[in-house]
């Protein structure tokens, strides 16, 4: 359900608010649209939060919108529709856990038409898309649209697709019928088979600007400007990442992520076993992924403080955190590498490897320490 105090999000219009934020990739799909040379197939990459869903909504509605040009307040029926995910035409795929779909999607659904940019319906419960999504999606477009122009169909988070449900749709994409648009949406392209890859035209989405995601949490979560501000410049180009730190327990978890760094710099490392095992009995497996998201943004905060790239705000807040010896010690290392390292450790979760020996694995290997 939505938050106490929030208001439910209007999907079209965050869309259309979000893909501002995303000048060039507008511009690229708008062009293609408008030459006529939209691609069939269409692969969304680039950094979590980057707003790949909504711009895949936002090309639905540039598709087939019957007012082209409109205003919010004069909607088509067409993008009426699909800001509430009931439009015939679109057909979304999501990551569901083992069992019956006809359980788990309309769960899915009803979150999204809340708030689409919410998660973790299922909790630390495994997620995939099966076979059985794919088949039943290329069934359906198999017909001609019911009402638009184009069907539209969304693969979210298509890293999470099984072998099987890959190569199922890898036929789609073979032969998709003409007037269909396929979208897959990923961080992860490394875990698509090639020859999807290969099929698919990618289109890279870049880290949002400060003063969208600010914008954004004003106009859609109603939050103070001053605070809007504060919360855009911790976000690091994240939109989701904006809307978790209104939540308590992800602020608690940053902290916990600033105190593993921290004691990971200082060479603490023989408290690091006991922290991984603290944090595995914590948190879930996606919210591990997300702990080690906040890592990452530390350690780009230290890189441009080295590169004199931090504002004097973000120089005060890092060194609150982290303190000045933990910076200090920094200094001679190779941030980058540390951060290939996390990521590393984020897609080993993906891979359903054990939580507490990632986590274990990963501090004691950033601490360059083993016992």
């Amino acid at each position: 359900m939505a938050q106490e105090g929030r208001p439910l999000i209007d999907i079209h219009a965050a869309a259309e608010f979000l893909a501002g934020g995303q000048k060039r990739v507008r511009t690229l799909l708008g062009g293609m649209l408008t030459a006529g040379k939209l691609p069939s197939s269409l692969l969304f990459t680039g950094p979590e939060g980057s707003g790949k869903e909504l711009m895949a909504l936002h090309l639905a509605g540039m598709i087939n919108c019957e007012k082209p040009g409109h205003q919010i307040e004069d909607r088509c029926a067409a993008c009426e529709k699909l800001s509430t995910l009931e439009y015939p035409d679109l057909h979304l795929i999501y990551a569901i856990p083992s069992g019956p779909p006809e359980k788990s999607i309309p769960v899915v659904i009803e979150s999204r038409r809340e708030d689409f940019l919410s998660a973790g319906e299922f909790g630390g419960r495994a997620r995939s898309i099966g076979i059985g999504q794919v088949r039943t999606i290329t069934e359906k477009v198999s017909r001609q649209p019911f009402e638009g122009k184009r069907t539209l169909v969304i693969l979210c988070e298509a890293h999470l697709a099984t072998i099987e449900a890959q190569n199922a749709f890898l036929k789609l994409l073979e032969e998709p019928p003409a007037s269909t648009i396929l979208i897959l949406v990923t961080e992860f392209t490394d875990r698509l088979l090639p020859t999807i890859r290969s099929r698919c035209q990618e289109v890279r989405f870049d880290f949002l600007p400060e003063e969208t995601i600010a914008g954004f949490l004003e106009t859609f979560y109603s939050v103070e400007k001053n605070e809007s501000k504060k919360l855009a410049a911790m976000a690091a180009g994240s939109i989701r990442r904006a809307i978790r730190l209104l939540d308590k327990r992800f602020l608690d978890m940053r902290n916990d992520a600033v105190s593993i760094l921290r004691m990971i710099l200082e060479g603490k490392a023989r408290k690091l076993p006991a922290e991984a095992e603290a944090a595995a009995r914590e948190y879930s497996r996606e919210e591990t992924g997300q702990l080690f998201g906040e890592m990452i943004s530390v350690l780009r905060d230290l890189m441009r403080m080295k590169e004199d790239g931090l504002d004097e705000s973000g120089r005060q807040r890092l060194e609150h955190h982290l303190g000045g010896a933990a910076i200090d010690a920094a200094a001679g290392r190779d941030v980058p590498a540390d951060i290939r390292k996390i990521e590393t450790a984020t897609r080993n979760l993906g891979r359903n490897v054990d939580i507490e020996l990632t986590l274990t694995q990963l501090m004691l290997d950033l601490a360059g320490k083993w016992y």
